[in-house]
């Protein structure tokens, strides 16, 4: 028997349909006891007496009482439909294994990430390996949806003297798919992804992202002008392979449990002058997971209403997870697949943690912080002199109100390897952890703020400013543009496998 060919529109039906709220145990109640008084007053309408007697065909007491309990009207008919569909209605959202099994729509493919399952998802007949020069090329995922066509590939290359070595770049030119009657899909992004789950995968694995292909199209021919990360003549150019697809096999697809997101408003509970209490609107949640052959990736996302926080400008880093027993569980970072609308104050997070024993549930701590545009212009000076020198340091001592909070401007240093770049050493009491700083007078060549990992509070923290050389004369006046603010409050959700 041939599958069944579910137009689009009826999986989009589906979806809408069990996207709704979790019904609240006083509405079940209540419908349930409608449902039951409407069942009853329909079965007595119906229990009518038997009409006269015929006095020429004689009837047994036993067969009239039958014909009495067993006389079901449309309308009592109705009623016991309703019954048993109300019966239904309340086990079924009783139940978290039948809600979970309703949300389970998504799938996560190894190198592409997580994927809607429809029928019309389809994937690579089976991968395809080049060689060409030495080099051997390797498509090895393809994965076709209704919204996109994710393609993959890995390269081997014999080694290459250190001068020539490998440096991640995107490709000299742009890859495309072609398909039989001609059509270009050019190429929308492109992403190194990892080869840790992929032991025959080579030295890079790279995903790019295309247009979806229509669903009568079951082959397209890729064309790879140059392979990503490798400078140009180190490999051959302008490859094209022939791709072939099929309906997707279930079997390579692992199954993404999606969470119905509970948000739990974090609290400031300090009202200390040396912290800037402020949260701007912001939610972290815990969206969905998939359960790998070596672990767990965990995706969420954290939004914020307070538009002074521009998109992009705050950030959920993982400070660190514990298990029940208060255990540290070793993590990495993972690929969110998810990219912020324009202009979206979203953004998304994902870790994986490794498969191994652990007391449920696990808490995941966040580091929240956001980069704070500011309304006024505090500044300090500074006189680097006439003739500043590589590696020169000057001491400069300076607090700098900023967000009713002070900022100690220590020192500064013209580092990096060419002249007119300072880096400048300040600290804050408060929970300012970087930021941005510009000459208003003197147009900049280069910038920057921060130090990467999690931030902390009260630690020294580096900002960065490049001058034009000559360097102007001082006295310079340095301007604050924006400040990095910690989010103070319990910024945390917990998790646990789903059970077997």
């Amino acid at each position: 028997m041939s599958k069944p060919n579910y137009p689009p529109e009826f999986e989009t039906q589906v979806r809408q349909a069990m996207e709704v709220p979790e019904p609240k145990s006083e509405t079940l109640d209540a419908l349930r006891e409608q449902f039951i008084a409407r069942g009853i007053s329909s079965l007595k309408a119906d229990l009518q007496p038997d009409p006269a007697p015929n006095p020429f065909r004689p009837e047994k007491e036993s067969n009239k009482m039958n014909r009495k309990l067993f006389r079901f009207s449309p309308r009592l008919a109705w009623g016991v439909a309703l019954l048993i569909l109300a019966s239904l209605l309340v086990i079924a959202f009783s139940s978290p294994n039948v809600v979970t099994a309703l949300r389970r729509l998504l799938g996560y493919v190894p190198g592409v990430g997580v994927v809607e399952q429809s029928p019309s998802l389809r994937m690579l007949s089976e991968p395809v390996t080049v060689t060409r020069e030495s080099v051997t090329l390797t498509i090895d995922q393809a994965v076709l949806t209704n919204e996109k066509t994710v393609v993959v590939y890995s390269y081997v290359t014999p080694l290459y003297d250190s001068d020539d070595g490998f440096f991640m770049d995107g490709p000299f030119g742009s890859p495309a798919l072609v398909l039989p009657d001609g059509t270009r899909l050019e190429i929308i992004t492109g992403r190194q992804v990892s080869t840790m789950d992929c032991s025959e995968c080579g030295d890079i694995r790279y995903a790019m992202e295309f247009a979806p292909i229509p669903a009568d199209v079951h082959e397209a021919t890729l064309e790879i002008p140059n392979l990503v990360g490798l400078q140009n003549g180190l490999t051959p150019l302008d490859w094209e392979i022939n791709l072939k697809f099929a309906p997707a096999d279930p079997s390579t697809i692992i199954p993404v449990i999606e969470y119905q997101p509970t948000v739990t408003p974090v609290s400031v509970t300090s009202a200390s002058t040396t912290q800037i209490p402020e949260t701007y609107g912001a939610t972290l949640v815990l969206d969905k997971s998939a359960s790998l052959p070596d672990g767990y990736i965990l995706y969420g996302n954290i939004t914020w209403t307070d538009p002074i926080i521009p998109p992009y400008g705050l950030n959920a880093t993982l400070a660190g997870i514990k298990d029940a027993n208060g255990n540290d569980i070793p993590f990495e970072y993972a690929d969110e697949e998810a990219y912020p609308k324009q202009g979206e104050l979203r953004g998304y997070w994902a870790y994986k943690i490794p498969q191994m024993n652990f007391s449920a549930p696990l808490t995941l701590s966040f580091a929240v912080n956001a980069w704070v545009t500011l309304m006024d212009s505090p500044s300090f000076t500074f006189d680097p002199g006439p003739n500043p020198q590589l590696g020169q340091k000057w001491e400069i001592n300076q607090d700098v109100v900023v967000m009713d909070e002070v900022v100690h401007v220590l020192s500064a240093e013209q580092a990096g390897i060419e002249e007119g770049f300072f880096m400048f050493t300040m600290q804050s009491d408060s929970n300012i952890v970087g930021a941005n700083i510009i000459d208003l007078q003197h147009p900049p060549m280069g910038g920057g703020g921060g130090g990467g990992g999690v931030p902390v509070v009260k630690l020294p923290f580096f900002v960065g400013f490049g001058y034009q050389v000559p360097v102007p004369t001082g006295p310079l006046t340095m301007t604050f543009q924006s400040v990095n603010v910690l989010l103070p409050g319990d910024w945390s959700v917990t998790w646990s496998p789903a059970a077997p």
